[in-house]
């Protein structure tokens, strides 16, 4: 094996392209090394990480002010990432015409949770139920985040919370034994990372 040690690698003076490799060849970057792209990188699948984690509990409120169901912690694996945020399956219960109310929270790099807020400033919550006695649905949420922090940051962390929003009245979110079906609804999180 041969080794060539330069500082640049430029293309002629009439060309403007360098190809490395050749069909079916292998380029291998050894172990430690660092790829660093400050032009257009094309040809390249936009996923760069995914995070997932199952949330197997009941969290129950009757009150309006929003209390904590679970948390997922993403430590991302590059700079200027955006996170596609997913909620899939589970149930959530409303009982007796209430409705609930479920937000999420975005810690970036272990700081305060602050409420993801649509552009107009808004806090960005979904709501559940129904003017009926009884509902148990299945749940699904998803969110688009771009951070505030770009250049240093290390780990995202998403809160999700809950709250009856429509006079005092019992709400869930969690595993449920739909309608006795053994169908208990596990809660899957999901945290996406993509290239800017």
């Amino acid at each position: 094996m041969s080794t060539i040690e330069v500082n640049s690698i430029q293309p002629l003076s009439s060309g403007t392209t360098i190809t490395l490799g050749a069909n079916g060849k292998t380029l291998s970057i050894p172990s430690g090394c660092t790829i660093s792209n400050s032009g257009t990188a094309s040809g390249f699948s936009n996923l760069i990480k995914i995070t997932t984690s199952a949330y197997e509990s009941v969290t129950s409120t009757s009150g309006s002010t929003f209390v904590d169901v679970t948390t997922i912690t993403h430590t991302n694996a590059a700079q200027n990432s955006r996170f596609l945020i997913e909620v899939k399956g589970g149930s959530t219960t409303c009982n007796s015409d209430k409705y609930m109310g479920l937000r999420c929270q975005v810690s970036e790099n272990s700081g305060s949770f602050s409420n993801i807020n649509v552009s107009g400033g808004n806090t960005w919550t979904s709501f559940f139920g129904a003017n009926a006695t009884y509902l148990d649905v299945p749940l699904l949420w998803a969110f688009f985040y771009t951070p505030t922090n770009t250049s240093t940051l290390t780990s995202v962390a998403f809160k999700f919370q809950i709250a009856s929003l429509n006079t005092s009245g019992n709400v869930s979110w969690g595993v449920s034994n739909l309608a006795g079906s053994g169908c208990d609804g596990g809660t899957l999180l999901q945290v996406t990372e993509l290239k800017a």
